[in-house]
């Protein structure tokens, strides 16, 4: 059967989304194993970039459509975008349409609808319950929700349900392709290297993580911190981050990599990794350096509690707290025999619970009692 997938990324006219994010890698990881288990996977974007370069390397059919979402005030426009998801959707003939992204619904339900053919909306970041409602008012409602997080379905299924009472919620954690990422030892590195890895949203806290490493720098100076990523809204965060490392009088030990493609090769030249974020919703990063052997120090807050168990696999910190990470990350990195043992159980954990043959099989499990309820 066929599965339609729509993703929000790359969009026409901005460069700053043309990188490969966390979601678009989950998606990735999906449509290599769909047509493991039965399924045609075709799939519909707005624009090129890194993820339909993706698609092409691996063979996955695609077509590029620049879709917006209907509005009432322009109806006029929105029949017209209407219609082309009509004619698009009766060549495709899909079983089933899965929206990698909220919002994603405001444009083609209307037209899915009209077909009876269902759809699932994969929830990976936090919605407002004005947006949702904006999204689901007067429009057909998904079959179900994917949720990547315990901690997203509580945030977000009071809201939803109300606006979509029909609808199934289901939680399917995102994964890490353990044959991408596999487990390395030791840095052999004069300094011992502390990394962070996501773009610079506000939530991701960069701030805490560069506090961090001035108050780790204290006791130790065989030290150096990498920050993985780039200012993907275009709001000048990364200038603001080097001017603070510089108030801060690390920035000789702080280097900003940009954004990487080789994430593998990065992790195994890290000795661990730092994730401070408020409300991360899953936290993809995390399960990656778990398989490539490298203990995580995560904020105990959104999904990161859901994968790291504390003491075991890494260390969790309250929101803020960025004396709390500097204690955990100087505590860990002082006993190599210790960090052995923790880099161990991350690798095992992350081959148990976050394989990509496992998330594939939960996703058509979904899939296939949606049809079923149809």
């Amino acid at each position: 059967m066929r599965c339609l997938l729509i993703n929000n990324s790359p969009q026409p006219g901005r460069k700053e989304l043309a990188k490969l994010g966390g979601g678009g890698k989950s998606l990735l990881g999906l449509l290599s194993r769909l047509p493991d288990l039965g399924w045609e996977p075709y799939v519909i974007v707005p624009g090129e970039g890194q993820f339909t370069d993706a698609l092409a390397d691996m063979g996955i059919p695609h077509t590029i459509f620049p879709f917006t979402p209907l509005s009432m005030g322009r109806p006029m426009k929105s029949a017209q975008e209407a219609l082309l998801w009509l004619r698009l959707l009766k060549r495709l003939r899909p079983a089933l349409i899965h929206a990698n992204g909220f919002e994603l619904s405001r444009s083609f339900s209307l037209s899915a609808g009209f077909l009876d053919i269902p759809y699932i909306t994969h929830v990976r970041f936090p919605v407002e319950a004005e947006g949702a409602r904006w999204t689901l008012s007067k429009l057909p409602k998904p079959s179900a929700f994917i949720f990547n997080s315990h901690a997203m379905k509580s945030k977000l299924w009071p809201i939803l349900r109300n606006l979509a009472p029909k609808s199934i919620p289901y939680v399917a954690h995102n994964a890490v392709d353990l044959s991408e990422f596999t487990p390395a030892p030791w840095p052999d590195s004069a300094k011992l290297r502390i990394g962070i890895v996501a773009n610079f949203a506000p939530f991701k806290r960069h701030e805490d993580f560069l506090r961090m490493a001035e108050e780790m720098l204290k006791q130790r100076k065989d030290l150096e911190f990498w920050l993985v990523g780039e200012d993907t809204q275009g709001s000048g965060r990364r200038g603001e981050l080097e001017k603070l490392a510089q108030r801060l009088g690390i920035s000789s030990r702080v280097t900003f990599l940009g954004h990487r493609l080789d994430i593998p090769q990065i992790l195994g030249q890290l000795h661990l990794l730092v994730v401070p974020s408020q409300f991360e919703p899953f936290g993809r990063v995390i399960i990656e350096a778990m398989a490539c052997g490298r203990p995580v120090i995560g904020s105990n807050d959104g999904g990161i509690p859901e994968i790291i168990e504390h003491g075991k696999t890494g260390y969790l910190v309250e929101v803020g707290d960025y004396q709390g990470f500097a204690n955990a990350a100087l505590k860990l990195l002082g006993s190599r025999q210790g960090w052995r043992a923790m880099a161990e159980s991350a690798a095992i954990s992350a081959r148990e619970k976050f394989s990509l043959t496992s998330h594939v099989k939960t996703i058509c499990a979904i899939y296939g009692e949606v049809l079923k309820k149809k």
